[in-house]
């Protein structure tokens, strides 16, 4: 009796790697965060997340995120930038104060206040790399000086916007908040710099490892001031849609887009060791916390909650990241000294 040969077994397809390789996208877990918020927030509050409720809580979610990913740079290169307050007020002062047809004129104003802004990001990325002072004293220090400029454009009032920005900040494009697809415009752009492009290459090389970058050549010093000067300039951008939006903005209009603005970065999945991270991610992170922040205002308008809750998200994010294997030396080195030295 002959023998059957018995046909081997054929092994089934292995999805790990790809499973692992979606669950390693920085921005996943702010996906994921996301989704799950959306679907829980009509089970906490109906109202949360209907048309109008959607409709007006995504400009501000537009605003984080564009002030998120100036923050996002300065965090790859091993930084923290702590003057996003003064910036985002600087900049809407500016556009306020002498947007108007008596004064320099919108298009004028809005440069103004965009390089006026950038030129205090151009000082904290000096210092910082010149000096080897701490990103957080120095941006502390540069927070000041922008606030005390305001103090001194403004004379200690607030100024209304012109009524073309305001037209512009609240003006729609199919039922959408224009806004949106700004910063929709702006994720992209900068994404594409990121990932596509030998400088955003060699600008997450230097963030991820310094050493390495300047025996290849690379100046570092030159990532790391321009990183603060986006900074700078984007919460500028920022502050003066915000004065649009807000059409009377306050003297103290940024003071709420620091904490956010960390959070989104964290939230995102870009580690506050620097190196790579996803600016893609920290518009997901600024789209959850803007729809929590709606969510937390059904049940009180304390902003000390908002911040509470932002601060344990910020919190909750550096502890992933170090449990997944982050190294706490370029955390440590935010508090002594400047990045890669």
């Amino acid at each position: 009796m002959t023998d059957l040969a018995v046909p081997a077994r054929i092994a089934p397809k292995d999805h790990g790697p790809t499973a692992r390789m979606v669950l390693a996208w920085p921005g996943t877990r702010a996906l994921i965060a996301v989704a799950a918020l959306f679907l829980i927030s009509p089970l906490i509050a109906p109202g949360s997340v209907g048309p109008t409720a959607i409709v007006s809580m995504l400009p501000f979610a537009a605003l984080i995120a564009i002030v998120a990913i100036g923050q996002t740079l300065v965090i790859q290169q091993g930084g923290l930038d702590l003057s996003i307050p003064g910036a985002v007020t600087l900049g809407a002062l500016i556009v306020a104060r002498f947007g108007g047809d008596d004064a320099l004129g919108l298009p004028a104003a809005i440069g103004a206040a965009i390089l006026a802004t950038a030129a205090f990001g151009l000082a904290s990325g000096l210092v910082i790399t010149l000096f080897g002072l701490p990103p957080l004293v120095v941006t502390i220090a540069v927070n000041a000086l922008m606030i005390g400029t305001v103090q001194a454009l403004s004379g200690g009032f607030a100024t209304q916007s012109p009524d073309a920005l305001n037209q512009f900040a609240l003006s729609r494009w199919g039922g959408i908040p224009v806004l949106v697809f700004f910063a929709l415009a702006l994720t992209l752009a900068v994404h594409v710099v990121l990932k596509l492009t030998r400088l955003g290459r060699r600008f997450e090389l230097v963030g991820e490892n310094p050493r390495s970058a300047a025996n290849l050549g690379i100046g570092t010093r030159g990532y790391t001031i321009v990183a603060y000067v986006l900074s700078a300039g984007l919460a500028a951008v920022g502050g003066v849609l915000l004065a649009g939006l807000l059409r009377t903005p306050t003297l103290t209009a940024g003071d709420d887009y620091l904490l956010p603005s960390i959070a989104a970065v964290v939230l995102g999945g870009t580690a506050l060791t620097g190196g790579r991270g996803s600016v893609v991610g920290t518009a997901l992170g600024a789209l959850f916390l803007a729809q929590l922040t709606q969510l937390v205002q059904t049940f009180t308008q304390a902003t000390a909650v908002q911040n509470i809750v932002q601060a344990l998200i910020i919190g909750v994010g550096i502890v992933a990241q170090l449990q997944l294997g982050g190294s706490t030396s370029r955390i440590r080195n935010l508090m002594r000294r400047r990045p890669g030295a």
